[in-house]
């Protein structure tokens, strides 16, 4: 359940904002969600050099939601930094390994860049969070328990840590403090199906190469690919909401 695909919420988030009323509606936005998605796709599929500095940016600018709640925004955003381009500097030949298989050229300037990033993030982290007063002591565990899993644990294990035990469940309690649990399950199990059911058409379009260059491709390109109409439709909320309290 920590690992479902918050996105899949989204039809019931858009609905419950009145974007979409009616089956009608609800398939319109459905493809307009799937549209952006494969787009994304598209774009690596044609220009996959293009691809990585835009999915790591988006990736920080979203992640960063995760401290909001404690920290301002550019605080919040050195920590979603941090948290991204940490393993580039604890890990680099796997990181370049990755990157590699999503994008060859340029791959080793974007890890030697994403470790210096690391740094300046972290420290711009380390001294927000000691000059905020009353800092959350459950946060800060968070910050120094994400920190060590970054050096303990190779890449990919390291982001399933945190995608599955902290980003998702974040948002999922939220969205089931705003939804109810039975409506939150009946728009997220449907939709998640049909997730994995792309991820797997995405699979197998790829080209015959080794499987586990086939997974690496298939869970970042495919996650990126739902977080930018994600990330598209929780920022139309948020810039509503804040029109209408202003």
């Amino acid at each position: 359940m920590t690992g479902l695909p918050h996105g899949a919420v989204d039809p019931a988030i858009a609905r419950q904002a009145g974007l979409w009323r009616g089956v009608r509606g609800l398939v319109k936005f459905s493809l307009g969600y799937l549209a952006m998605s494969v787009a994304v796709v598209g774009v690596w599929f044609i220009l996959p050099e293009l691809f990585i500095v835009p999915m790591l940016s988006f990736s920080a600018w979203h992640f960063s939601g995760d401290w909001q709640r404690y920290f301002g925004r550019v605080p919040s955003l050195a920590i979603s930094t941090s948290v991204i381009t940490l393993p580039a500097l604890f890990y680099p030949a796997e990181v370049l390994a990755i990157f590699a298989v999503l994008a060859p050229a340029g791959s080793q300037i974007i890890v030697d860049g994403m470790a210096f990033i690391s740094i300046v993030s972290s420290l711009i982290a380390a001294y927000c969070c000691l000059k905020t007063r009353q800092p959350s002591i459950i946060v800060l565990a968070e910050l120094v328990i994400l920190f060590c899993t970054a050096y303990a644990l190779p890449p990919i294990a390291y982001f399933t840590v945190y995608f599955c035990l902290l980003h998702s469940p974040i948002h999922l309690n939220q969205y089931m403090e705003q939804l109810g649990l039975v409506e939150t399950l009946v728009y997220a199990v449907p939709f998640t199906v049909l997730s994995f059911g792309a991820g797997a058409l995405l699979f197998l379009s790829l080209p015959d190469i080794d499987i586990s260059f086939q997974l690496i491709q298939v869970v970042f390109v495919g996650l990126f690919a739902l977080t930018v109409p994600h990330m598209l439709l929780i920022g139309v909320l948020n810039q509503d909401s804040q029109g209408k309290a202003g």
